[in-house]
């Protein structure tokens, strides 16, 4: 079984909304919010979340540095095959941190790691060229149930080591 860990900010988490971004890194054994959708479709596909970081979006961007070094901790412990940040919808804030973390993961702890985010995001268009981003709708749009399924297929996919299809294929934002 693939180990997949989770990253969420404080919305996707269920712990609150802008009066809540200066929520510091927390992690816990399994899945969390959307990671409970995705979790029967992760197991088809050979993939389980393990552990959920979670992190304030100001906190996380107001302490970039210092967040990501914690949360590299957290994430180091689970000792995952892959990691997933998002899905981040068009959550500007966050989807710029699951970036910025999908960076520092491949780069630092060497684990493959994308991030799933709609168009809207900006951080599609900051992260787009240098790392995978899965494409989800925006917050309440059409097309969430394809978009979970392309996650956790790129999730097991990834885990494995096994070759990523085209951006079609996929689901992902082309590199160019």
């Amino acid at each position: 079984m693939i180990k997949v860990v989770q990253f969420l900010n404080q919305v996707q988490a269920g712990l609150g909304g802008d009066e809540r971004m200066d929520i510091e890194p927390q992690s816990q054994n399994g899945a969390f919010g959307p990671g409970m959708l995705l979790k029967s479709t992760m197991i088809r596909n050979g993939a389980d979340i393990i552990g959920t970081v979670i992190c304030g979006d100001n906190y996380f961007l107001e302490n970039k540095e210092k967040a990501v070094e914690e949360i590299l901790e957290m994430i180091k412990k689970f000792s995952p095959d892959v990691v997933l940040c998002g899905p981040a919808l068009n959550y500007k804030r966050y989807g710029e941190c699951c970036g910025y973390l999908v960076k520092a993961v491949e780069n630092k702890l060497k684990i493959p790691a994308f991030a799933a985010m709609s168009k809207e995001s900006t951080g599609t268009p900051m992260f787009r060229k240098d790392i995978y981003i899965i494409e989800t709708p925006n917050k309440g749009g059409v097309g969430l149930s394809n978009s979970l399924k392309n996650i956790s297929s790129f999730a097991g996919k990834l885990g494995k080591g096994e070759a990523i299809g085209t951006p079609e294929k996929e689901g992902y934002f082309s590199k160019k």
